[in-house]
């Protein structure tokens, strides 16, 4: 509660003895609604805005037993953060109260170097190299050249964009200490305080949008955004009327010194080009996969969310650091932090492309659950879903398959999860009256996605075995929405790097590794490595003696054989010698055998040996037809050999079924 609601607080525990209480800054107070203890707002680090917004006050000792405090509303955005110690001196002679407690995070903590790809010149960036291109990392043109865009002049200062959009403009500017929204800004004010050597605090821009100014004017995004763009691309000309269309072209970000802004997604996992006209930037990229996203989404909720470094919770975080001159390329749904070593002037946009769309809509979906306010969304998301949706079912209905064919598979399942999920919200309970009023005609819309999902799932279906398909399609409905594919991975490994989390109920089986599975076995059978293939049997006496030893060994190798074993066993057709020797095993069915096993075994390959558990592999090509026919014929000659090989593969197959089983199961979790 505030001080106007009770007696007059007299003294902050947090205080020392020389802060300067008689400051404006130390005004507002906070009273714990638990031990009814005073606080000053900045010893607490909450600013006055949220204090309005603030329904019961926990302070830190009673948090721990009572909770967190809770809002009247929905928490402001990344509001009361964690803070440093106030800096007393430095408060009197005007400097930043508090230290830059990200600053020193960012220096203590280790991460990843630039491995990103760095491209001189900027005319190979085209819409068609980012469609072929094998990994979703971001990339550096590290000269804009070739990427036929305009940009101001880099001499350009703060007060020069100020009087070209106008010093009365208002101005959205961020705290960086609690990483707040302040309002009530000018671009005049905040230009005053840009060129100012006497910053109390530190300050950030980075959301000015100025595409419809005249500083915006003199500037044109890179060519290969106009032709990604899907707003551009599907957006009714006759429909785009002002403050009813998605102005996310072009921001013009200003930030001062030691400027940060703590990790997060934009909006709807957008696209974004960074071009540095002056000073330096430096990136903190973090990867979206499927479990980064996971604890991106638990950090946000989080309580402790201002006092944990998201870094620190990841395997993979890089640094990018860019200079002037340079030009980044995020794609979407990437995790990054920014920080500002110096004054800083950087333009930069938002757009969507069709090969993310998957990720777009999975990040609009994880904006919900975790309640970010509709201002700090894509604007008009919904509404360019409908008009997406719309000329995408028309225009597939009368597509040849050639063109259906130039549709690179991510392409596909974008367009697929766009109609699954606009039927999802037709239908289900999520559409509520805003939800309707941008969808216009519910039936007509809902007709258009279920043929936009029969004719692209059937393209999808046809580029892919049915298993895989089946799996597949699962994952796109549920919402696996966001991979990290790098350079060189095959599709195969993007689908397991894809799959849903395994369920961690005792005994459970999930349905999706098991067809996982499956693919894999017909992929190793198709493969032109060689195979694993029973070797004719041996002489009745061999097979006896052989069948004898491979009883008791079989026995023991169910206790003793190691993870390491099973997967040696299923890749090479051997596996190491643990409780038995193969090396008696095999002299033993030499010795024993006639010549006629012989002269055979030289005709079927001069591969053949006996493995541990008693059993004859022969490692062959799959271009060896004549050799099989040779051994099935020598088979049927040999028909006592036949029924003894029968009854020994009837004692082993169950185990080995089970080897192979087992085996599958540990690679997957390895």
């Amino acid at each position: 509660m505030s001080s106007s609601e009770t007696d007059e607080p007299q003294e902050c525990p947090l205080c020392r003895d020389d802060a300067p209480i008689e400051l404006p800054a130390y005004e507002t107070w906070l009273q714990c609604d638990m031990c009814e203890e005073w606080y000053h707002g900045i010893c607490v680090g909450i600013s006055a805005s949220e204090c309005e917004c603030i329904d019961k006050y926990h302070c830190r000792k009673c948090a721990e037993t009572h909770g967190p405090s809770s809002y009247k509303g929905p928490a402001l955005r990344r509001s009361g953060r964690g803070h440093a110690d106030v800096d007393y001196n430095k408060l009197n002679e005007g400097q930043p109260a508090t230290f830059n407690q990200y600053l020193l995070r960012l220096e203590s903590g280790e991460f990843a170097e630039d491995e990103f790809e760095h491209l001189s010149d900027g005319s190979v960036v085209t819409a068609e190299w980012i469609r072929s291109r094998d990994t979703n990392d971001p990339f550096v043109v590290d000269s804009a050249t070739g990427l036929g865009m305009e940009m101001p002049d880099p001499s350009v200062t703060v007060k020069d964009i100020a009087a070209a959009i106008g010093k009365d403009t208002a101005v959205s500017v961020m705290d960086v200490l609690t990483q707040d929204e302040l309002s009530g800004w000018t671009m005049g004010a905040w230009a005053d305080y840009f060129h100012s050597t006497n910053r109390r605090r530190v300050l950030n821009v980075i959301s000015m949008e100025v595409s419809d100014t005249a500083f915006g004017a003199k500037i044109r995004r890179p060519r290969v955004v106009d032709e990604l763009d899907l707003v551009e691309k599907y957006w009714p000309e006759a429909k785009r009327k002002p403050n009813k269309f998605p102005r996310v072209k072009t921001y013009c970000l200003m930030s001062v010194q030691n400027a940060y802004t703590d990790f997060h997604v934009d909006f709807s996992a957008t696209w974004v080009y960074y071009h540095v006209l002056s000073g330096e930037k430096v990136f903190y990229l973090v990867p979206p996969t499927p479990s980064n996203m996971r604890k991106y989404e638990a950090w946000s909720k989080s309580p402790e969310q201002a006092v944990t470094f998201f870094a620190e919770s990841v395997r993979h975080c890089f640094e990018v650091r860019l200079v002037a001159g340079h030009t980044l390329f995020i794609p979407a749904g990437w995790i990054h932090a920014v920080f500002t070593p110096v004054d800083t002037i950087v333009i930069g946009g938002n757009f969507m492309a069709m090969q993310s769309l998957n990720a777009h809509i999975g990040t609009y979906k994880l904006e919900a659950r975790t309640k970010v306010p509709v201002r700090y969304r894509f604007p008009f998301f919904i509404k360019l879903c409908r008009y997406m949706t719309e000329l995408l079912a028309k225009r597939w209905a009368k597509l040849a398959a050639r063109d259906k064919a130039k549709w690179t598979l991510d392409e596909l399942e974008g367009a697929f999860v766009l109609a699954t999920f606009l039927e999802s919200k037709l239908i289900g309970d999520d559409c509520d009256a805003d939800i309707a009023k941008a969808v216009g005609d519910k039936a007509s819309l809902r007709k258009h996605a279920h043929t936009l999902i029969e004719l692209v799932g059937a393209e999808l279906a046809s580029r892919m075995v049915p298993e895989e398909w089946l799996n597949r399609e699962s994952q796109l409905r549920e919402g696996s929405h966001f991979r990290w594919v790098r350079p060189g991975m095959t599709h195969g490994s993007q689908l397991l790097a894809t799959r849903p989390r395994r369920s961690r109920t005792a005994g459970a089986i999930n349905s999706a590794d098991k067809t996982i599975t499956k693919i894999r076995e017909k992929a190793a059978k198709k493969s032109s490595r060689p195979k694993l293939v029973r070797g004719r049997p041996r002489s009745n006496t061999s097979d006896d003696t052989s069948s004898t030893k491979t009883a008791a060994h079989d026995a023991d190798l169910d206790e003793l054989m190691t993870a390491e074993d099973m997967i040696a066993a299923l890749g090479t057709g051997t596996r190491s010698n643990r409780g038995g020797s193969s090396d008696s095993n095999t002299s033993d069915d030499d010795d024993d055998g006639d010549g006629s096993d012989a002269s055979g075994d030289e005709e079927d390959g001069s591969d053949c040996s006996s493995s541990s558990d008693g059993e004859n592999f022969v490692v062959s090509d799959s271009d060896d037809g004549h050799r099989k026919a040779k051994r099935r014929k020598s088979i049927q000659v040999k028909s006592v050999s036949l029924q003894n090989g029968a009854r020994r593969a009837q004692n082993v197959g169950q185990f080995k079924g089970a080897r192979r089983r087992i085996a599958e199961q540990i690679k997957l979790k390895l």
